[in-house]
C-alpha cells in the first residue's frame, strides 16, 4: 500500500481487499487486548463505536457484554461480512467514513474504540482521524486504543505509531488515564502493541 494514499483511495484499497477475499489481518476472534481490558476494569457500557472493525469480532465481544456497540466501516463488502459472521443484538453495522462523519453521529458516543483502523491508514490521515475521534465522542468519553507500535515490516499495512505520534495526535485533547503492553495478544503481535485508555477534555 502506498503511503501517500489519499482518504478515497484508502477507501478503495479497502474495498478491493474484502472483494477479493484476503484477510491477512482477520484472526477469527476478538483482540486479546480487549479481554485483559474487561478483567482489569470491567466490561464497557454505554454507546460504542469501533471504526474500521472488519469481520466484527470485537463489536459482537463488546456487544455480548451489555454496551450498544456501532461498527462503522469504509468497506460496505465488509460491513456485509460482519453481520453475517459477528451478528448480536446489541451490535449494529453501518457503513461509513469514519474520517467524515455523519452528523447523526456527532456527540453521541460513550467510547471510541480502536483496533487496526489507525494502522491500515497513511500517517497523513491520522490527524483527520484524532479529528474525528474527538467528534463522536459525547464530552467526557473515553477513548481506548490499541496501538500498532512495532509492525514486523515498515511496509505497511498495518503502519506503526511511534508514542510522539500518539502524545501529538491526542494529548491536547485527551486525558491519558492509564497505558500499558498488554500480556495477552495475537502470537504474531505479542510486544509489538500498547493499550492506551484515555478521556475526552469535557471543556
Amino acid at each position: 500500500m502506498n503511503n501517500n494514499l489519499s482518504r478515497k483511495e484508502t477507501a478503495v484499497f479497502w474495498e478491493e481487499r474484502w472483494e477479493s477475499g484476503e484477510r491477512f489481518w482477520d484472526h477469527g476472534r476478538v483482540a486479546p487486548p480487549f479481554e485483559e481490558f474487561v478483567k482489569r476494569h470491567g466490561a464497557l457500557s454505554g454507546e460504542v463505536l469501533i471504526p474500521g472493525p472488519g469481520s466484527g469480532h470485537d463489536v459482537r465481544y463488546l456487544a455480548s457484554l451489555g454496551a450498544r456497540v456501532t461498527g462503522l466501516d469504509v468497506s460496505a463488502s465488509a460491513v456485509s461480512i460482519a453481520e453475517k459472521e459477528n451478528p448480536h443484538p446489541n451490535a449494529t453495522y453501518r457503513v461509513g467514513d469514519f474520517l467524515h462523519p455523519e452528523a447523526v453521529l456527532l456527540g453521541r458516543y460513550d467510547w471510541v474504540v480502536e483496533h487496526t483502523c489507525l494502522c491500515s491508514m497513511n500517517s497523513g490521515l491520522w490527524e483527520n482521524y484524532a479529528a474525528s475521534v474527538s467528534k463522536v465522542l459525547k464530552p467526557g468519553g473515553h477513548f481506548l486504543a490499541i496501538f500498532y507500535r512495532n509492525p514486523a515490516s515498515e511496509e505497511g499495512p498495518p503502519f506503526g505509531i511511534d508514542a510522539e505520534s500518539i502524545e501529538g495526535l491526542f494529548g491536547k485533547r485527551f486525558e491519558l488515564l492509564e497505558s500499558w503492553v498488554p500480556n495477552k495478544s495475537y502470537a504474531s503481535r505479542a510486544g509489538r502493541e500498547e493499550v492506551r485508555w484515555y478521556k475526552l477534555d469535557s471543556a
